[in-house]
């Protein structure tokens, strides 16, 4: 079992949340079969998923997860303003999880008065007002296995709702293994020994996180944790496209051996051609003298493998913290920024 060494620096209990995220899943699967859902979604052409951040993250996994089967095409709006194709016959999901996200709730105002098909995905807040007052098919999450209160630690309400909601639509195929992946998280925590190492071998640099399809959405959510969790600057990128233009960057500055570090995203069930490019790729950063270590997360699906990456992602992101002697839950730039638009 992982052990959370010093909770001292961990004030707002990112260790708890970390923990905890089996039973996030656990309670989703356990509520949302009751939710409504939009009638529209049935004859959906797009989707949109509108969030920010933390909340954005869940969209992005999911979009990458069900590439391959999804059946309409699926955009992630970050914006103020829904893309211009919005209509009558899409279905827009807005996801906000303290529910007072400026840009998502101009997002679901601009989606009521295109008479779209909206799902409300949040913990209350002003969005769970809208949601009430215009009765809006919504699951108003009480995240009661998040008790550090930061949406990026909450990411199981977000991404098993989106992946219910979506089975429900019958708009990708139907997740019939989703009631096994609560006892598959609790399980895999006691095969995360080697995390706390790894993260020890980040410190004082600069991780640039390599994946491929469907692990590329929690790649992206495994990035922001290092950036908001570790305080660290952290990059992603994805293969193969990285081959086309990233191989020639290494050369300059000359400091790069000392201060970059790549983590590779590998996956038994990656296309035979990606597989083949990992060790290629790997043989590249290594004669340019930059370490580098593997990351295999597990699982009978792909998107079992995605959920065991959001979760060694969360504890990796955890260890550095404390290895910086850094609070990873304190988000003061953050918090700094947000206070400047009230």
């Amino acid at each position: 079992m992982l052990n959370p060494l010093n909770k001292k620096l961990d004030s707002t209990g990112i260790w708890d949340s970390l923990v905890a995220f089996p039973e996030q899943c656990h309670q989703v699967i356990r509520e949302i079969s009751t939710q409504a859902i939009p009638n529209q979604c049935y004859l959906a052409e797009n989707i949109v998923i509108s969030g920010m951040g933390g909340s954005a993250l869940g969209g992005r996994i999911v979009a990458y997860l069900e590439r391959q089967t999804l059946k309409i095409p699926v955009i992630i709006s970050t914006e103020f303003h829904l893309p211009n194709f919005v209509n009558e016959k899409s279905l827009v999901v807005v996801t906000s999880y303290s529910g007072n996200t400026a840009e998502t709730l101009s997002s679901l105002s601009e989606a009521r008065a295109r008479n779209a098909g909206v799902f409300v995905l949040t913990s209350g807040g002003q969005l769970a007002k809208e949601a009430a007052r215009y009765s809006l098919p919504s699951y108003i999450f009480n995240p009661v296995h998040n008790p550090s209160a930061q949406p990026r630690m909450g990411l199981g309400y977000n991404i098993v709702a989106l992946v219910a909601l979506l089975s429900r639509c019958q708009l990708i195929h139907p997740a019939h293994d989703l009631g096994k992946l609560p006892d598959f998280l609790e399980d895999r925590q006691d095969e995360y020994g080697s995390l706390p190492e790894l993260a020890k071998r980040l410190k004082g640099r600069i991780p640039v996180i390599v994946a491929s399809e469907h692990l590329k959405g929690s790649a992206f959510a495994f990035r922001n944790q290092l950036n908001e969790n570790s305080k660290t600057f952290a990059s992603f990128f994805d293969l193969p496209e990285l081959n086309h233009h990233l191989l020639e960057s290494f050369t300059k500055p000359d400091t790069n051996p000392d201060n970059l570090y790549f983590l590779f995203v590998r996956s038994s069930k990656y296309h035979p051609e990606l597989i083949r490019r990992y060790p290629v790729t790997a043989q590249v950063v290594e004669k340019n003298r930059i370490p580098y270590s593997y990351l295999d997360p597990a699982g009978p699906s792909r998107f079992f493998e995605t959920m065991d990456l959001v979760a060694q992602g969360g504890f990796i992101a955890y260890y550095l913290a404390l290895y910086y002697g850094i609070d990873p839950g304190l988000i003061p730039w953050v918090d700094w920024y947000k206070d400047q638009f009230k």
